[in-house]
């Protein structure tokens, strides 16, 4: 064949071809019905204030087949917007549509537009209730603080607030703020009938220490509003009672002047005095003071009996705020408050603290090196006790003066190698350690009564510590006299050598009845 020839074959065939394409065309059918839109809702109800509000939804049908749906929004205004258009589906006779949308204030509805194959086209329109986003309650306090002065009196300020809501009311709550925190104030509030306002106004009788008073208001959305009204509570200051000595000392039955001095913001109604006796107190004296001063100053008298522990002054204003004084008594007795005494290796002293040994005078309430005890009889018999740490934890011991190597008395030394053992007195007093005796209000007459001499017989306390009570009984051959019965207390441990554990300080207070 020719070449000719083949080349018109080719282009029969090519054009052949082309018209064979162009005649399988779609044929659309006229008769089909329209596309229909179906909503599954006459009105979509929407509130802004919800997070989970439904989708819009709707079923978009054709016969003939989809060519595009057009999602429009109206507004308030009539203005549309084309919020959103499909032309391409997975089943052209039908479309589902569902879709949540961020809602505004001013749509007024949802126009669906369905157009279909032969750009047939129909619209259905979904009206929208639309809530508005509602502002959470209000409260307003009136007044909107409160002040109350002791000093001025009167009556204390209404309490008085309204609540109100948008959106209506669901619970209230209240409470009262004070220093130590807040307490529910009555019961909480339901409102069923979701009222949009609600009125308190009551007296509520606040008092010193309260700060202000709370109001909880949470609406049907569960918005939730706080508010505080502050509350100033003035009060006068107690009286100040001041006086010159904390610790009186007496004989028995002695009478003592107390001088006292009391200031009063509001005015001074009575002055009260009791004498404390084996832990009860007894009121010896009471003041009053008609004309209400603002200061005073009294000299008021009391006997102090073998028994007194405390002088307590209790002075009350004519709101009845009251401000008390307790002023130690030591009757009968003599009284250290704090002394210190050296363990064994101060008993000749150390250079950091000059003046403490380890020997105790009970007569002098005073501490003495060994050379002073070896130097004579007098002197030996002036020293009533010796103090001791033992080995690396520093055990601490209380010994009497006599009891020799048993009592640790050879190593308590002096400059010239003397010891304890070479005193010419050695002075047997006996200690105790007591057990839940109450050392602060040991009087002369508990300390005689409650201590029996027959129970105080040992040379030895092993060990004692910080805060214990010692009981001892002098010997007969002590400066401070025999068979008599004193209280010890141990305040205070440390170490004072950094390089040995064992030279210590003890500080002790000291009550011996005369």
């Amino acid at each position: 064949m020719s070449n000719k020839i083949i080349t018109l074959l080719i282009i029969l065939i090519t054009f052949g071809g082309v018209i064979s394409c162009g005649d399988e065309r779609e044929i659309l059918d006229s008769s089909t019905r329209e596309p229909d839109i179906t909503f599954a809702f006459d009105v979509m109800k929407i509130d802004m204030n919800l997070i989970d509000n439904l989708p819009v939804v709707a079923i978009i049908r054709s016969e003939l087949g989809l060519k595009n749906v057009l999602i429009q929004i109206k507004k308030t205004d009539n203005n549309i917007i084309d919020y959103k258009t499909f032309t391409e589906f997975f089943n052209e006779n039908s479309f589902s549509y569902a879709e949540k949308i961020n809602y505004s204030a001013d749509y007024q509805s949802i126009i669906i537009t369905a157009t279909d194959k032969l750009d047939r086209s129909i619209s259905e329109t979904l009206p929208l209730n639309i809530t508005e986003v509602k502002e959470a309650p209000s409260i307003i306090f009136n007044p909107s603080s409160i002040l109350y002065d002791e000093i001025e009196g009167g009556e204390m300020p209404e309490t008085n607030f309204t609540v109100q809501s948008v959106a209506g009311l669901k619970s209230l709550e209240m409470f009262l703020v004070a220093e130590s925190g807040q307490t529910q104030y009555g019961f909480p509030i339901d409102f069923p009938d979701k009222e949009n306002e609600y009125t308190f106004n009551q007296q509520i009788m606040y008092k010193e220490g309260d700060k202000g008073f709370r109001v909880k208001a949470t609406d049907i959305y569960g918005q939730v509003k706080i508010a505080t009204l502050p509350v100033q509570y003035l009060t006068p200051t107690p009286p100040v009672v001041t006086i010159t000595e904390d610790t009186i000392y007496a004989d028995k039955d002695q009478t003592k002047i107390i001088p006292l001095q009391i200031t009063s913001q509001r005015g001074i109604a009575e002055i009260k005095i009791y004498r404390i006796e084996d832990g009860i107190e007894n009121l010896v004296h009471t003041i009053v003071r008609d004309d209400k001063p603002l200061k005073l100053n009294l000299t008021p008298e009391v006997t102090c009996t073998n028994a007194t522990s405390k002088i307590k002054i209790v002075v009350s204003d004519v709101v009845n705020k009251s401000s008390e004084a307790l002023i130690t008594a030591i009757v009968n007795m003599y009284f250290t408050a704090h002394l210190e005494i050296g363990t064994h290796p101060l008993a000749n002293g150390y250079s950091g603290y000059p003046n403490v040994y380890s020997l105790l005078s009970l007569k002098d309430f005073k501490t003495y090196p060994v050379d002073y005890a070896v130097e004579n009889e007098a002197n030996a018999s002036n020293v009533d006790l010796k103090f001791y740490a033992f080995g690396g934890q520093a055990v601490l011991r209380m010994y009497s003066i006599d009891g020799g190597t048993g009592t640790k008395s050879n190593e308590f030394r002096g400059s010239s190698g003397k010891s304890v053992l070479d005193m010419p007195i050695q002075n047997a007093t006996k200690v105790l350690k007591l057990v839940d005796f109450d050392f602060d209000n040991a009087t002369a007459e508990s300390i005689t009564r409650d201590i029996p001499l027959s129970n105080i017989v040992s040379n030895t306390i092993n060990p004692f510590n910080v805060g214990d009570v010692l009981a001892f009984k002098t010997a007969s051959t002590s400066t401070s006299g025999g068979d008599r019965v004193g209280i010890m207390k141990i305040l205070d441990n440390k170490q004072v050598n950094p390089s040995n554990v064992t030279a210590r300080v003890i500080t002790v207070s000291i009550k011996f009845p005369k």
